[in-house]
């Protein structure tokens, strides 16, 4: 159980630090798709 437990810890922070990184790169790519859709409407 113990050495279990410390394996899985690293693996979920590693995964979570991954999470994140996916998460804002996706948001920085909707943002970008949000100005682009804005100009095009706008113009």
């Amino acid at each position: 159980m113990w050495t279990e437990h410390r394996i899985t810890e690293p693996l979920l922070r590693e995964f979570l630090g991954l999470l994140e990184a996916i998460q804002e790169e996706l948001n920085s790519r909707w943002d970008g798709q949000d100005r682009f859709g804005r100009h095009e409407n706008s113009a």
